[in-house]
């Protein structure tokens, strides 16, 4: 009996073992799935579950009454109107104008609900301890058809997606047409025209068809262009270099951990650990504040957001077209004459 018990079990292990090499691609891919599922929530869960301010600067006017916290850092302003234009700009979310006891906390909720949203909780803990009074003045509202300032999130995020996830196609329909120099600069070109459609759908979904974002549709039409395009050249990038496994690096860097600090739900200013880090080096944060610069605050503050995403796209760009090649040079060496597929991707 102990014998026969033994051979059962060496034969169930040996079948377990067959399954799993038999099935081991499918069964990467669930584990691979899984991993994916909980780095998104680990990554959303770390960066936004508990947002709190950290450092921010708002503008003062006057001496304070009572000093803030040590999470709120002071820019002072000569006037109370020089404060309030700074606010109206997007140079600071909110700034505080004392007067004779009394104060007014000018705020823009364009600049983040919740930002704005804490620092009002904070002044008015600070008024209530000085026995003053405090008045709130909000001099960017959200539109009507935004009330939450979600609406340049969502489309942010749809173009980011869109980008990578266009890219990942192209390269799929190019790969047996695409050579060398020329098939990258084919590979850019299809690019640049998904990019100019895909930002053109998105500002006439969120405009005319939805009303929820109603202001300067050229300038959103072309900030648009350019973050899709930033979204799939990096992808492209990621391609040539890591073969088709740069689709996944892509989705890590613009998904699990752009998304999160991108600054459309949560601000940057109030992002855990490291995060704030990587809202300064990743795409999504500089996509985030290029639209928030157009559609709330009149243009202002846009220049470094488009230095970012221009220096991403400069730089994908520099990276595909040397692996191009790099590769053209490779082929020409070993008298090959297939086809370069790593500059098709």
């Amino acid at each position: 009996m102990p014998e026969r018990k033994l051979t059962n079990t060496s034969e169930g292990t040996s079948a377990a073992v067959t399954l799993v090499r038999r099935h081991w691609k499918v069964l990467a891919a669930l584990l691979g799935a899984v991993a994916f599922q909980l780095a998104l929530v680990a990554s959303f869960t770390g960066a936004e579950a508990r947002p709190s301010l950290d450092n921010v600067t708002i503008g003062l006017v006057g001496a304070p009454l009572v000093a803030l916290g040590s999470s709120v850092t002071y820019q002072r302003f000569p006037d109370a109107a020089a404060a309030r234009q700074a606010v109206r700009d997007g140079d600071v979310p909110a700034a505080l104008v004392v007067t004779d006891g009394h104060e007014t906390l000018v705020v823009a909720e364009a600049a983040g609900l919740t930002l704005t949203a804490a620092i009002e909780q904070v002044a008015t803990l600070q008024a209530a301890t000085a026995h003053a009074s405090l008045a709130v003045d909000d001099v960017r509202p959200l539109p009507p058809g935004d009330p939450r300032g979600l609406g340049t999130f969502i489309l942010v995020l749809g173009w980011i997606i869109g980008g990578y996830l266009g890219m990942a196609l192209l390269s799929r329909v190019l790969v047996t047409k695409a050579r060398g120099l020329r098939g990258t600069a084919t590979l850019a070109g299809w690019a640049s025209v998904y990019a100019l459609a895909s930002a053109g759908l998105g500002v006439v979904l969120m405009n005319p068809l939805m009303g929820t974002l109603t202001g300067s549709p050229w300038a959103l039409l072309g900030a648009g262009t350019l973050i899709v395009f930033v979204a799939a050249m990096t992808t492209a990038a990621l391609i040539s270099l890591f073969g088709m496994a740069g689709i996944v690096v892509a989705i890590v860097a613009f998904v699990v951990l752009g998304n999160p600090t991108s600054g459309g739900a949560v601000p940057i200013q109030m992002l855990s650990g490291g995060y704030p880090f990587l809202a300064n080096v990743l795409p999504n944060n500089a996509a985030i504040s290029l639209v928030h610069g157009i559609e709330y605050f009149g243009g202002n503050g846009i220049g470094h957001p488009l230095f970012v995403l221009g220096l991403y796209a400069a730089v994908a760009l520099v990276v595909c077209f040397a692996q191009a090649y790099r590769q053209t040079r490779v082929r020409a060496n070993d008298g090959s004459t297939t086809p370069n597929l790593v500059s098709a991707q």
